[in-house]
């Protein structure tokens, strides 16, 4: 579902991962022991994959240039890998650092006013089409939702409810990159989901 002016190959982004959204080209392999300053930043991009799905290209642009600072001053030791993963305390550490590093120059697009009493029809309330609907809405820097799509579903009927319902009564904030002491408003993805129970 989208607006008729909306740039379709722009605004339907698959964001299930730094590869699909272009930023990483693929995925990196350790071994116990210690690793390069450049796989240690690579593991901490994908650690922020929540934080790129709102917008990848702006917020990839601000790890480079405010995260990557942070992250060449880490030591992350003879001993940062286990069992082909960084260790998770370390991570975390250096994941919330990063995240910071980030945030004081990007806002993320933000949700004002939910779905409330969204329809259920009673030929729909079986087990078969019970579940969690998730979509991914394009937010334009008017704060304007202008795109939505699937990311998960559970029946045709279902799952366009809850796309007419995110495209006309959520209302939300644009994201925001900080230069200097200006705001400018950008567009950028939020996502959105909801449960049709099953019948009792």
């Amino acid at each position: 579902m989208w607006s008729s002016d909306v740039d379709t190959s722009e605004v339907f982004l698959n964001t299930s991962s730094l590869q699909t959204m272009g930023v990483l080209d693929e995925e990196i392999t350790l071994s116990s022991g210690s690793i390069s300053q450049e796989q240690f930043q690579r593991a901490v991009k994908r650690s922020l994959a929540e934080l790129y799905q709102s917008n990848p290209l702006i917020v990839d642009s601000l790890f480079e240039e405010h995260a990557v600072p942070v992250l060449q001053d880490a030591d992350p030791g003879s001993d940062a890998v286990q069992d082909g993963e960084i260790k998770q305390k370390l991570l975390d550490k250096f994941r919330k650092k990063a995240f910071q590093a980030i945030e004081d120059h990007y806002e993320q697009p933000k949700m004002q006013q939910g779905i409330s009493g969204l329809p259920y029809p009673d030929s729909l309330r079986t087990e078969e089409n019970s579940g969690r609907v998730e979509v991914q809405l394009h937010i334009n820097a008017n704060g304007e939702v202008d795109a939505v799509e699937v990311i998960e579903g559970t029946h045709p009927v279902l799952d366009a409810i809850i796309m007419r319902a995110a495209a006309l009564e959520t209302t939300w904030n644009p994201a925001y990159v900080t230069e200097g002491q200006s705001q400018t408003p950008r567009a950028g993805w939020g996502r959105l989901s909801t449960n049709f129970p099953a019948p009792r």
